[in-house]
């Protein structure tokens, strides 16, 4: 009769863990550099001096002025008519053929969609509208 011995199990090779912080922080920098982070884009406007006396306010006659309304509900008006976002280009750029000193003032409600008055300023920039006004209004 055998006895039997019980094989002891030789163990593998080992697994050294100490490079695996160092090999974690080299990933962590190469994706950092190698990353492109997007700019913030903003509305580029640009915006008239500082008034230094009352006497610089300038008075504009009422028919030099093209109003567009924003309504809370996103409907748009031009001078109390109501219009397509895709309408405004055209219909100022015939109000400029026929006044030169046209100023057109954006009204947007506060509740109006962000995305909608920044649709509108694009249409006004389409159709060469230099003179913008901004106004926050509820009517």
């Amino acid at each position: 009769m055998g006895v039997m011995k019980k094989r002891k199990k030789e163990p593998l090779g080992e697994l050294r863990m100490d490079s695996t912080a160092d090999v974690a922080f080299l990933l962590l920098i190469f994706f950092i550099v190698t990353t492109i982070f997007a700019a913030e884009q903003g509305l580029t406007l640009v915006l008239p001096g500082k008034q230094k006396q009352k006497e610089d306010t300038v008075k504009v006659k009422e028919s030099n002025i093209a109003t567009i309304f924003v309504m809370a509900d996103n409907f748009i008006t031009l001078n109390n008519k109501a219009i397509e976002i895709n309408h405004i280009k055209q219909a100022i750029e015939d109000k400029l053929m026929a006044n030169e000193k046209l100023v057109v003032v954006l009204k947007i409600h506060p509740e109006a969609d962000y995305g909608l008055m920044v649709a509108c300023l694009d249409e006004l920039r389409l159709a060469k509208a230099n003179k913008v006004s901004l106004k926050t209004a509820k009517k």
